[in-house]
């Protein structure tokens, strides 16, 4: 009888330790820093000019993975510094994908950001992926709200305004779906950036989420 207590114990202490292992497993395998939307958000059709002043549609996006992220040229820190951060762990974010992965810069601030001043701002960074676009506020508004995104031009009448706009990044699946959101980490008296090691830490786990939907 006793023997048997001790069997039924130990038994349900392997279980709960089975359960605690895969729970911890799970956690470890989800994304820290992203949100993986439970249903992919289709994106309406649009028309966006890059810096070469082509046309781009929404069958750009297709059969590409794309990593969306909005701001302007004329942005202090947030712009050059998420921009940088992309550029750089492009290659290694494309390597873990079977379709081109590219990035697009959706500037909101048209009045500044001519095609000329888009192309001078991402040849800088040089990397082949990386496109600038932007358009009418027509057309940017309702684009930029199905990302996810959001931004708001000043109302003062200087030349040397700021724009308030979000520091997160979308990835694009390659049927022209918001799929995810990479955000950025927020702390006091600092710039909002996403943390460059945790994209690469997170952007296979995202992938692994899509993969299992």
């Amino acid at each position: 009888m006793f023997r048997n207590l001790i069997v039924l114990m130990l038994s349900a202490a392997a279980v709960v330790a089975g359960v605690m292992l895969y729970l911890l497993w799970q956690h470890k395998s989800l994304p820290q820093q992203a949100l993986v939307y439970p249903q992919p958000r289709n994106l309406s059709e649009f028309k966006l000019i890059d810096q070469d002043n082509t046309v781009r549609r929404r069958a750009d996006l297709m059969n590409k993975w794309t990593l969306a992220f909005v701001g302007y040229t004329f942005c202090p820190d947030i712009c050059p510094l998420t921009l940088a951060k992309l550029a750089g762990v492009r290659d290694e974010l494309a390597a873990q994908v079977d379709q081109p992965l590219q990035i697009w810069f959706i500037s909101v601030d048209p009045q500044r950001d001519t095609p000329g001043q888009l192309k001078q701002y991402v040849d800088y960074f040089k990397q082949p992926a990386l496109t600038g676009l932007t358009a009418g506020h027509d057309q940017l508004f309702p684009f930029v709200r199905e990302l996810g995104l959001m931004y708001a031009m000043s109302s003062t009448t200087e030349q040397d305004y700021l724009v308030d706009h979000s520091a997160s990044v979308v990835l694009i699946n390659p049927k022209g779906q918001v799929a995810a959101i990479f955000k950025p980490d927020m702390q006091p008296g600092e710039v909002p950036l996403v943390n460059r090691e945790q994209l690469l830490n997170d952007f296979p786990r995202v992938l692994n989420q899509l993969q299992q939907r």
